[in-house]
């Protein structure tokens, strides 16, 4: 497999420049969004959306797939490697611990919810590295910038996309799930949930001392 740095570059280009246009979307997802699950529909984000214009671009380059950082890999120029705490699996693991609490307060069965986590980790991974998201992180955070606010404004844009990339990805994870069965309002909380946890694991790069 091959990590190509023009993907990455294009991907990168693309939450730079559209993902601030999500914000409203993401507010329309997290606060009053109905669903329609039950329908089999699944959230579609708009055609302005960066997470999909990124896949639209990373399919066309079929040499670009994403490949695990291992120490020592050679890495295309201005490609950070992933940032501890901000992989692939802490941003699932993020996500995991929001869904899973919702799950619990609505008493959903534990085999039941063992095997919806399953699901949603295999549809978040696939998404997340469809993006190769954990480089991307990576780059835009550490990548130098001649005015610091725009560092946090790229962490924020990032925020914003890849957690609606993370509600689309939940969406489909439930396809075929007996948890359709639940009520609108559950289905809503745990969908954002999971968007919601990837959105604030990224942002807290934004702390002071992050």
């Amino acid at each position: 497999m091959k990590l190509n740095g023009t993907t990455i570059g294009a991907n990168a280009s693309i939450v730079g420049n559209a993902c601030c246009r999500t914000k409203s979307l993401w507010s329309r997802l997290r606060l009053n969004s109905l669903i329609p699950l039950a329908l089999g529909a699944c959230v579609l984000l708009p055609a302005t959306s960066s997470a999909l214009q990124a896949k639209e671009i990373f399919m066309q380059d079929n040499q670009a797939q994403y490949q695990p950082y291992t120490p020592g890999m050679k890495l295309p120029d201005g490609v950070f490697p992933p940032m501890q705490g901000y992989t692939h699996e802490d941003l699932i693991e993020a996500a995991a611990k929001r869904a899973e609490a919702v799950m619990k307060a609505g008493g959903v069965d534990p085999t039941l919810a063992r095997e919806s986590l399953f699901a949603l980790a295999k549809h978040l991974n696939q998404a997340l590295e469809a993006q190769n998201v954990e480089y991307q992180i990576s780059t835009w955070y550490q990548k130098p910038y001649e005015n610091p606010a725009d560092r946090s404004k790229s962490v924020a844009d990032m925020g914003e996309s890849y957690g609606a990339m993370a509600v689309h990805a939940a969406t489909e994870s439930l396809r075929g799930s007996p948890l359709l069965d639940r009520d609108k309002a559950f289905l809503r909380n745990y969908i954002s949930s999971v968007g919601d946890g990837v959105h604030d694991l990224i942002v807290t790069l934004n702390k002071p001392g992050a």
